[in-house]
């Protein structure tokens, strides 16, 4: 092993003479520099290899190269280049060489190569790298994808790139995203041979017409629609890309007739086929043939996802920007009003008619209900609440938005409660106390504490994810109302009533330290509550266990002691690991 240590030493001598003669680095730094390239060789000759040996040598030679070429601009000095930066970035090539041939699974090996290389732009290496790494990982579309990309867009090769995605479709013929890049490639080349030939006013050959003319990526089309057959969203993902260039016209309406004809049983092709209209020049006949298109829809395929694309339209047209309509604002208020109305009126009909046939989802409620809060329909709001929530009758969001609209309305209480009551019997305890707190709120807010308490009662003696959340809200309330001394009363008895959160002992300790004076028998009974339940699972309580008795004035060495001897012995693990690291912070004044 020493022999190979001390070849490769002797064939680096010559560089670092370089260095010293041209003044870039001293003696010193130079033999600093073959002391640590020596450490290095040795670690490669090790029997186990390990990456991070090879990726700590690469990294420090990179550090070299970079500060040569720092001293370098620094000094104006440009002799010896050869010998000294193009010795350091062949070490450089040969690591990476070595560590990739060792670790060849290692995608991030050959990436890091490949980003070397572009850094020092070494374009033909780039090429040659990404070759040799699709050689190992040829099942992976994406470095497919990734070579293909910079051979036409940095190594400016579309030839390469076509090749590249051509032989990542024989190796992965069932991804889809290859399939759609080679889609847009042909695209793209397309659009660049169109751009030359119009600088350069060139005739095309045979060959580049049927790339001009798209009859090439036709071709991709076709084939990757064989490929997947009955893959409607292979289809879509390809217009949106055929979308993207002008001078497609004649093929998207190629795409989208074989849209209707092989896949009109799949709701988001009639979507794609009625939004297309959208985008006409003309706003209005665009918008009447999208939902003609929609209209159609409904009668070939009666489903919610149907009337919830068909939804989703009207309140797009209703909400987009209408800067088209304010041209001229002397002229065309009136139209535009007209307009808006208009759109309001058919969005409230398709949400009307989709009701009639029980075909909203429950999130088209939901903007069902904030859209008729925004018009002049709002009387209305409390019959779509009614439907909705009868429809979803275990929708927690439906009935916290039908309680919200009566408490923003101002009802009266015995109305607000008697939906309360029935969002109780209709919505699932666990996943309940949305609507709970909503209505404790409420009651707060609105001051009815005899009703208040009674619900309270109520909500501590629920499930778990009820009664958990109502305790902490109890306890804020008593403390808010009533003082400490009620918030002490109301923790005594709630903290017999398992189970109770973490958060509800930090909110009561945080209630005692607020006072002027805090109790110090209140606030060490709360701790000896919260680490009796959460001791061998939070080690955050202990360190602020401690720092409490560290902190108070009362506080003694002894009982600190005592406090840090238990966390040790409850806390297992990493977390009494977690727990050791944060009371040396706490104890060095760094936490």
């Amino acid at each position: 092993m020493a022999e190979f240590v001390q070849q490769s030493i002797e064939e680096m001598l010559p560089e670092l003479e370089q260095m010293e003669r041209v003044k870039l680095f001293t003696k010193a730094e130079t033999r600093q520099i073959l002391k640590k390239r020596q450490s290095y060789e040795y670690k490669l000759r090790r029997r186990t290899k390990c990456r991070e040996d090879f990726l700590q040598y690469i990294q420090y030679e990179v550090n070299v190269l970079k500060l040569v070429e720092k001293r370098r601009e620094g000094s104006g000095c440009t002799y010896k280049r050869l010998e000294i930066d193009v010795a350091i970035i062949q070490r450089i090539h040969k690591l990476f060489r070595l560590v990739c041939l060792r670790f060849q699974d290692d995608v991030k090996l050959w990436l890091s190569h490949i980003e070397f290389c572009k850094s020092r732009n070494e374009r033909s290496y780039v090429s040659r790298l990404y070759t040799r790494m699709l050689q190992v990982h040829n099942k992976k579309p994406d470095l497919w994808i990734m070579a293909a990309k910079w051979e036409f867009e940095a190594n400016v090769n579309p030839e390469n790139a076509r090749t590249l995605l051509q032989r990542g479709l024989r190796f992965n013929d069932t991804s889809k995203q290859l399939w759609i890049e080679y889609y847009r490639l042909e695209l793209l080349y397309a659009e660049k041979l169109r751009k030359r030939r119009e600088l350069l006013e060139e005739l095309a050959d045979v060959e580049e017409e049927a790339v001009l003319s798209g009859k090439v990526a036709q071709i991709v089309y076709r084939k990757a629609v064989e490929q997947f057959p009955g893959d409607v969203n292979l289809v879509l993902a390809l217009i949106d890309v055929c979308q993207q260039f002008p001078f497609t016209a004649s093929k998207l309406n190629t795409m989208y007739k074989d849209l209707k004809d092989l896949y009109p049983q799949h709701a988001v092709t009639w979507n794609a086929l009625a939004r297309r209209h959208l985008q006409a020049k003309d706003k209005d006949v665009g918008e009447e043939k999208c939902f003609m298109t929609f209209n159609e829809a409904i009668r070939e395929l009666n489903t919610k996802e149907m009337w919830g694309f068909y939804l989703a339209a009207s309140l797009d047209v209703l909400t987009t920007d209408t800067e088209d309509t304010h041209e001229d604002k002397g002229h065309k208020d009136g139209g535009h009003s007209e307009k808006l109305h208009k759109r309001a009126l058919r969005t409230f009909q398709v949400f009307h008619d989709a009701a009639e046939l029980q075909m909203v989802e429950e999130k088209w409620f939901l903007k069902w209900v904030e859209l008729l809060l925004t018009s002049t329909k709002i009387g209305q709001v409390e019959e779509v609440l009614k439907q909705a929530t009868d429809t979803y009758p275990r929708s927690t969001g439906l009935w916290c938005l039908h309680l919200q609209v009566l408490i923003d309305r101002q009802e009266k209480l015995p109305t607000i409660l008697r939906v309360f009551k029935s969002a109780r019997v209709a919505v699932k305890e666990k996943v309940s106390w949305p609507v709970w707190e909503l209505m404790l709120l409420h009651l707060m807010d609105s001051g009815e504490t005899d009703t208040l308490d009674k619900l309270m009662e109520e909500a501590i003696l629920c499930c778990r994810e009820v009664s958990r959340p109502a305790k902490e809200l109890y306890l804020e309330w008593a403390f808010l109302t009533q003082g400490i001394g009620h918030a002490r009363m109301v923790y005594d008895r709630l903290v017999q009533l398992k189970p109770v959160s973490l958060d509800f002992y930090t909110k009561y300790i945080n209630m005692e330290n607020s006072q002027p004076t805090p109790k110090i028998k209140h606030l060490l009974r709360a701790y000896e509550d919260a680490v009796e339940e959460f001791g061998k699972s939070h080690p955050d309580l202990w360190i602020d266990y401690l720092r409490q008795e560290t902190n108070h004035p009362r506080g003694s060495l002894e009982a600190t002691s005592k406090i840090h001897n238990r966390a040790l012995k409850m806390l297992s693990g990493t977390l009494n690991h977690d727990f050791v690291t944060k009371h040396t912070l706490l104890q060095t004044g760094r936490l």
